[in-house]
This record gives structure tokens, sequence and C-alpha cells, in this order.
């Protein structure tokens, strides 16, 4: 198999940490976090954010203080989906949406029982448990670990060039962010940033050209908790992971005067899912952030470069849940990932009780189940027939109708008119304002 141990003297995996629980992981960013509306209650109270982190449920919002606040979710009461209820608009605190119970984010305790008498004690056992939260650069990380650790450990590096500066405080610098879910193993979608081999085919449109494959060199030397590659010729670009799951790239489209750095958190939260949190910085067409609908193509853009690797990530997946190798052979280009998947089988390819994952409110669920749990396994068309497996993905502008292995359902108008509209509008209402003030 290509992913065997690697040879005495190469780069190797066992320099990064292998507790991948008592890690610091992007779940969040910081502009999409709810947070309390003062006077807002009930139903008008905006709702918190439910997702999943090592298959551990968990709801995130913000109190009052603006403090980011994240708890297991499920209420102490009846065990009911914390992330269904709202962020009370009065207190701050996270509401249940079943019995109006309130739990504040410190400590996770139960501050209000509408239903309790005067009379009556909250239960000491009505609390929840809390995550440890930690915010940087617009990023929101959580620490599904031990509590005690997360006081001693590191907290998250900050996005940086490798001259030390913060890129979100670098001179000239736009970022650009994007937080999603995928119905991906996040060990494939990190396999896949590794690899700058299949950029000419899979990106063939964007910013791949079939013409431009070439043979690649790739040199992988250590980091602190991971690994860097830079193919021979190409000394400017580099790929690279820092464990738990971080991929940072570094792709000037113009070296030396069009920069472009990439942070991409490719966060576990069940099996077969992941959170993509995603920066990119850029020092050039800065002025496209200015303008909205040019913001909006760009944005479109980048997500469409996503999505074109998601069906082949799909139907991979899918492979390897009927019982597929990851990797069967291998040439020397695919150093970086073949390292990454040593690492995975020894920290999240653990399967057993002692691994990382989350085996249910009780302990007893196996790491099976839980990949079976909310698994995207089928998509439907418009007649409710079953389809090849490949989800649809609301955000995924690369599906057509009609088109074969395509989720055949029915499809939004061109909208290619409504990007444009405004700037066209705004054209013309400048041209008359022009002519206006002349005749005037």
């Amino acid at each position: 198999m290509a992913a065997e141990e690697e040879k005495s003297g190469a780069v190797t995996c066992r320099h990064m940490p292998t507790d991948v629980r008592n890690q610091w992981y992007a779940i969040a960013l910081s502009e999409d976090m709810p947070k309390p509306v003062v006077g807002k209650v009930g139903m008008k109270a905006p709702n918190p954010i439910g997702t999943s982190i090592l298959g551990d449920p968990i709801v995130l919002w913000r109190d009052s203080a603006g403090m980011a606040r994240c708890l297991a979710d499920k209420c102490p009461h009846r065990s009911a989906p914390l992330s269904q209820g709202k962020v009370n608009g009065q207190t701050g605190n996270l509401e249940c949406i079943y019995h109006g119970w309130q739990f504040e984010g410190d400590a996770g305790k139960t501050t209000c029982i509408p239903a309790l008498q005067e009379s009556k004690d909250i239960p000491k056992n009505a609390t929840v448990r809390v995550y440890p939260v930690f915010e940087e650069d617009g990023v929101v990380y959580v620490w599904p670990g031990s509590i005690d650790d997360a006081a001693l450990a590191d907290k998250p590096a900050r996005d940086r060039m490798d001259d030390g500066t913060p890129l979100r405080e670098a001179p000239g610098y736009t970022v650009q962010t994007l937080c999603i879910d995928l119905p991906i193993d996040h060990s494939l979608l990190i396999e896949n940033l590794l690899d700058p081999a299949h950029i000419p085919f899979s990106h063939e449109g964007t910013i791949g050209k079939r013409e431009k494959a070439e043979a690649l060199d790739m040199k992988v030397v250590k980091t602190p908790k991971g690994i860097r590659g830079i193919c021979k010729g190409k000394e400017e670009y580099f790929n690279a992971f820092e464990a738990p799951a971080l991929i940072i790239l570094h792709t000037p489209p113009v070296p030396g005067k069009m920069d472009m750095w990439q942070y991409t958190a490719c966060t576990p939260t069940s099996p077969g899912q992941v959170r993509v949190v995603h920066r990119s910085y850029r020092n050039w067409a800065k002025w496209v952030d200015k303008i909205g609908p040019l913001k909006r193509m760009f944005d479109a853009f980048s997500e469409k470069i996503l999505f074109q690797d998601y069906s082949l990530l799909i139907g991979q997946h899918q492979r390897l849940r009927e019982g597929a190798n990851p990797w069967n052979s291998s040439i020397q280009v695919d150093i970086l990932p073949v390292i990454y998947r040593n690492f995975y089988k020894r920290t999240f390819g653990n399967h057993t009780k002692d691994g990382p994952w989350w085996r249910g409110w009780d302990g007893s669920l196996d790491v099976e189940d839980l990949d079976r749990i909310g698994a995207f396994s089928k998509d439907f068309d418009c007649n409710g027939c079953a389809l090849p497996v490949r989800p649809h993905h609301p955000r995924n502008m690369l599906e057509f109708s009609g088109q074969p292995a395509f989720p055949l359902r029915p499809q939004p108008a061109d909208s290619t008119w409504k990007t444009w509209a405004p700037v066209a509008t705004a054209v013309m209402a400048a041209g008359i304002t022009a002519v206006v003030m002349k005749r005037a």
C-alpha cells in the first residue's frame, strides 16, 4: 500500500500531536456568531448555531457581553437539542425551545426555569457541558477535550506570513472568508488540498489548464506541528498541513507582486462530515470588496473552485464506504498526502473506545453507527426517485438539471442578470445624473 510508514531518515508524521481531541478546532467565523438582540425573545430572537466537533453535538452563540460560548447540544431537562432554541435578548443566555429553560455559557448552569415554583431550587444536575472557546482573527475555535488541558495549552496560532506578520494586520491585504459544511470525510479534503497535481484536471476552466500539467518533484520539510511541501522549480508556492486539521497554501498569482495566502480549516464534525472554515488573504483586486455585485461574483468564483472537487470527493468517499483503500498506488508528488494519511491512521482512524470520536451520550455508540447518523447516503430527484450517491448541496453552482449523474431537480432561471443588474442600474443612474446636471 502507498500509505505505509515512511522510510528511515525521511520526513514522517511522528512529530505531530496524536491526542487530537485535546486540540483547538476552527468551528465558525466570528461574523456568523448569533448574538442577543435587546428586547427580542421567543420567536423573534435569533437562533444559535448547531453543529458537531468530532461527533460531539454542540451549540454556539454570543452572550450579552459579546463572548462566544459553546455548550453540549442537549438540554438537561428532556434532552431536547438546545440548537433549536433561541438567544434570549433580555439575558443573553441560551433558551431551550421546549420549556424555556435558560443556560449561561460560562459554567453551563441553568439560570431560569419558568415552570419552577418559587419555593423550589433549580436541580443540581441541571447543567450542560461547557466547551472552551477562543476567538482570534475572525475565527471561533472550540476545544473538544479536557477543560483543564485547554487552560494549559497554547492558543491557536494566528494566520501569519512566513516572516511572522499577522495576515489580518498586514498592510495592503484584504481577506475573503467562507464557512461551509460538506458531506465528505475531512481526511479526503485535506489530502485533496495537499495535492498540487490534480489542479490542471479537476480545476480545468477556473484555476487549472490541462496543457499546464507537468512532472512535479515534491520536497517535504517539517514544521512545528506538521509538514510543508515545495515543488522543485516552484519555490514561491507551497502546500502545508498543521495538525490536527489545518491546511496552509501560499499561491501567489504573480510572485513578488500579487500575493495570496490561504488558511483552510478542515474540521471533522463527525465521520464523513467536514466543516470548512476558510480564509484567503490577497494584496490585489482589493477594490472588489467595495462593489457588492463584484464581490459576490468573486465569492461565487471561489466557491466554484471548491465545488469542482465536490463530486469526485463524494465518489471517493463512497468507494471508501464500500471497503476501498484511500491509497492503492502513489508517485513522488503524492508524498504530502501519504504522510498525512499515516497521521490519520494513528489518530482519527482509531475507531476503538480509546479513539477521539464521540461515542454517544451514554458512551456506548460505535463509530460505525456515528458514521451513519445523519449520513448523506441518498439524493432524490424532483419525482422523489433515488439517485446515485451525490448529495445536492444548496451552494453548489455546478449542478445542472438533466446532466448525467447530476441530480435531476428543478433549477432556477439563469441568474446572470441578477448579478449585473445592480451594476447596470448604477451606471445608468450615473449617466442620467450627469445629463441632468449638465442641462441644469
